[in-house]
């Protein structure tokens, strides 16, 4: 059982590491000026197309963490269960066999 609560913690670390990775991958977007989005023109176009692909390539993947956070918190949460359930069984099993004897 050791085991299975040993991995549920190591699953919900990588689930808060990728919370936080969900949280703060679009911080550092870069403002619009860097892609040149207030040019005049076709370059301010360019500039203003490049920065709408890189918020929602950085938005996507910001949706993507934050699923497989959950999915990560989901699985450590079930392996917690697990355990638990096994340790009660051994004790179940323990005691009748303490009383059989």
């Amino acid at each position: 059982m050791e085991t299975l609560r040993v991995l549920a913690a190591r699953l919900e670390e990588a689930s808060t590491t990728l919370a936080t990775v969900a949280r703060t991958v679009t911080a550092t977007d870069p403002p619009h000026p860097a892609f040149g989005a207030h040019a005049e023109g076709r370059p301010g176009e360019v500039g203003r197309a490049l920065h709408g692909q890189w918020t929602g390539a950085t938005g996507d993947r910001a949706r993507e963490a934050h699923g497989a956070a959950t999915r990560l918190a989901a699985a450590a949460s079930a392996l917690r269960d697990a355990a638990d359930r096994y340790a009660s069984t051994d004790d179940s099993v323990r005691h009748r066999l303490a009383r059989e004897a």
